[in-house]
């Protein structure tokens, strides 16, 4: 007899199969080429500067395709008269998305998305993938755990996606690396550093954003941002930070950067002229000039922030490294190369906090912000622009 999970798990890789018979064979029945520049989007925060960079450039000749996260990003682009497309509706991705991706030149994404696995296969088609991260400390792709947990069928369904991107954006020879084991293809990389970090090479820029940061607050102490990572479990860190909150000395304020669906449990916390998740306006980006020291886990928020503010200092604070670890994944020379100290539990990390000791991100740039010179943009446009043409 069929257990109930078994029957599910059974339904759902029909549905899945469904849906990507459906999309190869609108694919296949799709010719008329165009040159128009299409973008796949579901990362607004780390893809709006592209997007940016490249309506400046083609202007309505932009198409966006988004999911629902990204969709106030879109609805402005198409105020400005860009078409723009939900890639969450199945009608508008079949008889919309799907024609524009197989008939496009280039097609830029900035994440996993699954109708790409059954696009037919063309030589005239570029699709680079300028992930949302420069870097990276947990595992993604084939060598998540999580993933290996999957069944082959689900696991040869993410390869098929993985082996439709031609190409990749890295900062680093080492991102390479680690898109190659993740993805475990073969890949062709576009050594443009990250498009996030050009603003970090721009000395108007800084000056500009920590001036802004100064005039939402205004105050002499340091800050300290909070920045964890997602996880998918109840986490108790909640409970851990209130204690580290109470205890930190009284010179700094501390700017939390929780994920969205953890916001809530930040919110509870009463302390209102110490700790704030309101950055009035402010992104993350433009607000990593102005911090002096970073917390964080296993986030790629480093990658960045070393760029940003090469005075500042990292403190990775991993209560659940080994659970995590388990769980996900964790780059097995990770603790080699972090630029600042790991502690595993809350006195260690408000003693490292409080020691104020200096870290150099001389190593760790170069070996992960190789690439990165404030021109990521530019490069992009002018591949996008000879792909177009050719």
């Amino acid at each position: 007899m069929i257990e109930e999970g078994e029957m599910l798990s059974m339904i759902s890789n029909l549905l899945k199969s469904l849906y990507l018979f459906i999309v190869k064979i609108r694919s296949d029945i799709t010719f008329k080429k165009h040159e128009k520049v299409i973008f796949l989007l579901s990362f607004p925060a780390t893809s709006g500067i592209v997007i940016e960079a490249i309506y400046n450039e083609w202007g309505k000749n932009l198409i966006i395709c988004y999911t629902s996260e990204a969709s106030g990003l879109a609805y402005e682009y198409k105020k400005k008269g860009c078409i723009i497309y939900h890639i969450d509706s199945f009608k508008t991705l079949i008889h919309r998305v799907v024609p524009l991706v197989t008939t496009a030149k280039v097609v830029l994404c900035d994440n996993y998305f699954a109708f790409l696995g059954s696009i037919h296969s063309s030589n005239d088609r570029e699709i680079v993938q300028i992930w949302h991260a420069n870097g990276a400390i947990k595992y993604f792709g084939l060598e998540a755990r999580y993933t290996q947990n999957r069944s082959k069928t689900d696991q040869n369904r993410y390869k098929r996606v993985y082996e439709k991107f031609t190409h990749y954006i890295v900062s680093s020879d080492k991102m390479s690396e680690i898109f190659t084991r993740n993805y475990q293809v073969t890949i062709n990389t576009l050594p443009f550093g990250y498009p996030m970090t050009d603003n970090y090479f721009d000395p108007d820029w800084i000056h500009e954003k920590k001036n802004l940061f100064k005039q939402n607050f205004p105050t002499s102490k340091k800050v300290l941002l909070y920045a964890p990572t997602y996880r998918e479990e109840n986490s108790k860190i909640t409970n851990k930070f209130n204690k580290i909150v109470d205890d930190l000395q009284e010179d700094w304020i501390i700017l939390v950067k929780p994920h969205p669906h953890e916001e809530g449990k930040y919110r509870s916390l009463n302390h209102e002229d110490k700790m704030f998740l309101d950055f009035k306006g402010l992104s993350l980006t433009e607000i990593l000039p102005s911090v002096d020291c970073l917390i964080t886990d296993y986030s790629s928020i480093p990658f960045e922030y070393s760029l940003a503010n090469t005075n500042g200092r990292v403190i990775f604070y991993c209560y659940d490294f080994l659970e995590y670890d388990r769980m996900v994944g964790i780059e097995k020379d990770f603790k080699e190369w972090a630029p600042g100290d790991i502690v595993f539990d809350e006195k260690c990390l408000l003693e490292a906090i409080n020691a104020e000791k200096e870290t150099s991100f001389d190593k760790f740039n170069a070996d992960w912000n190789q690439f990165a010179n404030g021109t990521s943009r530019k490069k992009i446009i002018e591949w996008v622009r000879n792909k177009n043409e050719s």
